[in-house]
């Protein structure tokens, strides 16, 4: 789930990217609108978010698990 979060992310971060430079050569009336862009920007910011919020998680079961593994250490 994280790594298909983490590709739509990037696809469309780039998507957004080459719009911005199709404007500019091209003349593509629906895909330069500033819904479609406005779109690409908010499912970026979204998939971004939950998977910031997956890794994070991750990262503090890691952490507790480590936590608790040296406190056995620490009293043996």
């Amino acid at each position: 789930m994280k790594k298909a979060l983490k590709i739509i992310s990037d696809i469309s971060i780039v998507a957004f990217g080459l719009l911005l430079v199709s404007i500019k050569f091209i003349d593509l009336d629906y895909f330069n609108s500033s819904d479609f862009t406005n779109t690409l920007v908010i499912i970026y910011l979204i998939s971004s978010l939950y998977y910031y919020k997956m890794e994070l998680k991750d990262k503090d079961s890691k952490i507790q698990e480590l936590k608790h593994s040296l406190e056995k250490k620490i009293k043996a």
